[in-house]
């Protein structure tokens, strides 16, 4: 009686991937589509900051009562600190505020709810390439979406010229996403002084601006890669920072995310606070607690943020060492392709320039799962694989 017109939805791109790979029978199998780190062994590890918070935190014995539609203040306020650092928040007539939510997803989701109510004529323009859920959350909200130019996929660098270019062609009002740092899927970032001239286009054609900044302390360090987003607010009079505890706390199933505003009108920023709020309420009404008291935990105690700055050291480390062994073995194999670019790309993801005729036999003959676009998620090499892995690529470019 009801339903029986509706088709079945397609599979998520990275997800259905992972589908695919548990049904996978070969033993040397490997996963390097999901978005997940993995340490040396293939496992996700919980950080011995967090073990040591959650033990803490357990000891206090906290309500389970609802949080305030934004969340807990001081984890907002933890959060706004680490992000925009302290010379920011000292300057005058610098007004950020905070939503604590579901995760970074959740904070795009929110952002986007939130400009459907006010600028719903908007078109939003993301990088050509961007992380495949982004227009997604976007069009699902109504808006109409485009691309502007980033990747250069001859030289496997940002193509910065063609990106200024196109960006001044977006409209006035109308909105851009842009990647903090650790770009997904390329891991190509901009360079200080790109930011800034970025900078200068967006603030001189009024395009409205969002930074999604999911992997903070990934690529160089925690304040090292918070660089382009304290730029654009130096730069801008207004902008959105939906960012992540996902990735460089490994709070993946606890949805730690921020939707940070930051304007230089105080009582604009009350009032564009309290319409977010009211968003939120009609979208997940309370945010979840425990990941973000764990969060607070760690970043108010000085000998667990040092535990914590420790954790993701080795995490970031191991990745730039995949990056140099990938490409290190496939040199010493003599292969045809040039993959040196990917020691220089930053974070979990490599654009590796593979292609998808390419990327589907490594998934055929070698059951190595990347995705088709041919992003790679280094953290998934390990020593035990990277032999494997690299003569697969050998085998097929």
């Amino acid at each position: 009686m009801f339903f029986e017109n509706i088709n079945e939805a397609p599979e998520d791109p990275i997800l259905g991937l992972t589908d695919e790979f548990n049904k996978d029978q070969n033993p040397k199998k490997v996963n390097l589509a999901v978005g997940v780190y993995q340490d040396d062994t293939g496992k996700t590890p919980t950080f011995e900051s967090v073990l040591e918070a959650e033990k803490i935190l357990l000891d206090m014995n906290i309500s389970k009562s609802y949080k305030p539609i934004d969340g807990d203040k001081e984890f907002l306020l933890k959060s706004i600190d680490m992000i925009m650092g302290e010379k920011l928040l000292n300057e005058n007539n610098f007004y950020p505020i905070g939503l604590n939510t579901p995760g970074g997803t959740g904070a795009l989701k929110l952002i986007s709810e939130f400009l459907m109510n006010f600028s719903s004529k908007s078109t939003v323009w993301f990088s050509n390439p961007t992380w495949p859920n982004h227009k997604p959350i976007f069009e699902a909200s109504g808006f109409k979406t485009n691309e502007y130019e980033y990747f250069d996929k001859t030289s496997n660098i940002v193509d910065f010229e063609g990106m200024i270019d196109s960006v001044k062609k977006i409209p006035s009002g109308d909105i851009i996403v842009l990647h903090g740092c650790c770009h997904n899927p390329t891991g190509c970032d901009l360079e200080d002084d790109q930011w800034n001239e970025l900078g200068s286009v967006l603030k001189k054609n009024k395009i409205i601006t969002i930074c999604d900044f999911a992997y903070q302390g990934l690529a160089d360090g925690v304040d090292e890669d918070a660089t382009g987003v304290r730029k654009l607010c130096e730069k801008l009079d207004d902008i959105f920072i939906c960012s992540s505890y996902s990735k460089n706390f490994g709070l993946y199933s606890e949805r730690v995310g921020c939707l940070i505003y930051k304007t230089n009108d105080q009582k604009k920023s009350e009032i564009i606070l309290s319409q977010l709020k009211k968003t939120a309420r009609t979208i997940y009404s309370n945010p979840p607690a425990h990941g973000s008291e764990i969060v607070k935990i760690i970043l108010n105690d000085d000998y667990l943020k040092d535990l914590w700055i420790k954790d993701l050291s080795i995490l970031r480390n191991r990745i730039k060492k995949m990056r140099i062994s990938l490409n290190s073995n496939l040199i010493e194999l003599e292969c045809k392709k040039d993959f040196s670019f990917i020691v220089d790309q930053k974070g979990m993801f490599s654009f590796s320039g593979i292609n998808t005729e390419d990327v589907k036999k490594l998934r055929s003959e070698y059951s190595i799962y990347i995705v088709d676009s041919g992003r790679v998620n280094i953290a998934g090499i390990t020593s035990k694989n990277i032999s494997y892995i690299s003569e697969s690529i050998n085998k097929i470019v």
